[in-house]
């Protein structure tokens, strides 16, 4: 993965122009932001951010980077053992990923528009930047998967590619409404963790009744 030259330099001033650089970039987008706002928020010189980013494509990068080692670090802490069960599986995944969303809705707001709408300029640095962690990732969600009560021809991967879509594009709207109306924990855990739970056995038993 790469680094930036400064990158392993301990100074509370590099993590706080992290920091508000991931608020402006959420806010505002990665065009639309000002490296004003956040050397301004993060109380540095403007000199300072060049030096430990060289550019405002490098801080942002760098950012990304951040947020998706904290993030993991948080979920796996979350997460705890996981079942063999595919379904069951991929709903441990998701209300741990959902807890974490209610706590920071910043962060995940600024990862998901990084990961899947990434500014043009940037689209190659990040898929460099990222390709380790998210294929450590998926490798983890494979792992010890029980594909007995799979039909024959199903594998693994096609499955979870479609769990995935499905969750993703649930985690999307979830996302951009935590944003606008902030909820505690136990209101997201009835609306969001319930609805997960619907979608669950709607993939695990289908949504047409037995044609026989």
């Amino acid at each position: 993965m790469r680094t930036s030259p400064h990158r392993s330099i301990p100074d509370g001033r590099r993590a706080a122009l992290i920091t508000a650089a991931i608020r402006e970039f959420a806010a505002a987008g990665y065009l639309a932001a000002s490296t004003n706002h956040i050397v301004e928020a993060a109380h540095v010189s403007k000199g300072l951010l060049f030096h430990y980013f060289g550019d405002k494509k490098g801080l942002y990068v760098e950012a990304v980077q951040t947020c998706i080692t904290e993030v993991m670090r948080r979920f796996d802490e979350r997460l705890g053992p996981t079942s063999p069960d595919l379904f069951e599986r991929l709903r441990q995944y998701t209300l741990a990923k959902w807890s974490l969303i209610e706590e920071d809705p910043t962060t995940f707001a600024f990862l998901q528009e990084a990961m899947t709408n990434p500014p043009a300029e940037l689209h190659d640095a990040l898929l460099v930047s990222t390709a380790e962690i998210t294929a450590s990732t998926y490798q983890r969600l494979f792992q010890g998967i029980d594909t007995s009560a799979f039909r024959p021809g199903v594998t693994v991967e096609q499955a979870m590619r479609l769990l995935s879509w499905t969750f993703d594009g649930l985690g999307k709207q979830y996302t951009t409404f935590l944003r606008r109306q902030p909820l505690d924990l136990a209101s997201v855990q009835n609306v969001i963790f319930s609805e997960v739970d619907t979608y669950v056995a709607l993939l695990r038993h289908g949504i047409e009744t037995d044609p026989s």
